[in-house]
């Protein structure tokens, strides 16, 4: 995300509109560590109105009765004297209870509490408080409610889309398991979380990928974390990708002969295989005669996948090239 939005935050609240589990706290947390801020999250959706303004409490020496100064207040207290910047985040704030998003109107627009400021600045003039909010969208029907007209005039929003390549790229950075990565780049439908449809959200998929390394079965490990309607579709993947040939297997000629059922796995699995293998040129033409030789429709979608996967790693090599220009025509794709 561009910086200088996140920088914005000092002077007016920066809204993060878009569906869970994508990313979008974790931008504010890595912006916060960028500049050594203090993260105060406030999950607005599981706070109570006591917890948030400050419990009433009565005072012993007068017996007055007085309210406690608010948990994340006092943080800002702290931070405020020690020389602190302050990064303060309003999490699931669409989702929240319009009692709480009344209450928070004026410290997530205003930086009030009660009409008290609790804004301030570092010396030299840096800014000493960001402001941020998260939330859904309605359409991502997650109970999310619309924010009211008055806070959308006060915010810059942004509509924090994810795309399957982006979330893709991150996970091969973060080692999210192999085969959840093969399966989502063939089923890209099934990243972004709709109860409707009973797809799961990317957080759910990296859950899933740290069950698997802990040792979980990949149905129970399955179940227990993305559920729902490509639970069943990834398990058979998964086993399916089991069988999958291996790419020396092919080259030497010892491959088995493929039931046409796991076809459509084994595609996608040898094209990521090779984007994974330095000798990627070298194993190409045998690997794609190979998928040729099974099923026309197998040969176009591994033509798919390889212009897609694979043209970094086959440019160099004029056979490669020539290869995969011709299987880019059977797919009614183009290779410059």
């Amino acid at each position: 995300m561009d910086e200088n939005i996140l920088k914005l935050a000092a002077r007016i609240p920066v809204m993060l509109l878009g569906a869970p589990g994508i990313g979008k706290t974790a931008v504010v947390i890595r912006f916060a560590q960028d500049i050594g801020a203090d993260l105060i999250d406030i999950r607005l959706s599981a706070e109570t109105p006591g917890s948030f303004e400050g419990k009433d409490y009565i005072y012993p020496q007068s017996g007055e009765l007085r309210k406690a100064r608010a948990w994340w207040l006092q943080r800002i207290d702290d931070n405020k004297q020690n020389n602190i910047p302050t990064v303060l985040f309003f999490d699931e704030y669409t989702n929240a209870p319009d009692a709480l998003q009344q209450l928070a109107y004026s410290p997530f627009n205003e930086r009030k509490l009660h009409g008290v400021s609790f804004d301030y600045s570092l010396p030299g003039g840096r800014p000493g408080l960001y402001v941020f909010g998260a939330g859904n969208r309605v359409e991502d029907e997650t109970g999310a409610r619309e924010m009211v007209y008055a806070s959308k005039t006060r915010v810059f929003t942004v509509d924090f889309p994810v795309t399957v390549k982006d979330w893709l790229r991150w996970a091969e950075e973060n080692q999210i398991h192999p085969k959840i990565r093969t399966f989502l780049y063939a089923n890209p439908d099934a990243l972004l979380e709709k109860p409707s449809t009973g797809t799961a959200c990317p957080r759910e998929w990296a859950n899933l990928s740290a069950a698997l390394e802990a040792g979980i079965p990949y149905r129970e490990a399955a179940h227990g974390t993305v559920r729902g309607a490509h639970e069943a579709k990834f398990c058979a993947f998964y086993k399916d990708s089991a069988l999958c040939p291996t790419i020396e297997e092919i080259v030497s000629g010892q491959a088995p002969k493929p039931s046409a059922v796991h076809l459509a796995a084994f595609t996608v699995v040898l094209a990521a295989a090779l984007k994974e293998d330095d000798r990627a040129a070298e194993y190409f033409p045998a690997v794609y005669q190979w998928i040729a030789e099974q099923s026309p429709e197998c040969e176009v979608m591994f033509a798919k996948y390889a212009v897609e996967l694979l043209f970094v790693k086959l440019i160099s090599s004029k056979d490669c090239m020539a290869v995969l220009r011709s299987a880019a025509r059977k797919a009614g794709l183009s290779v410059r």
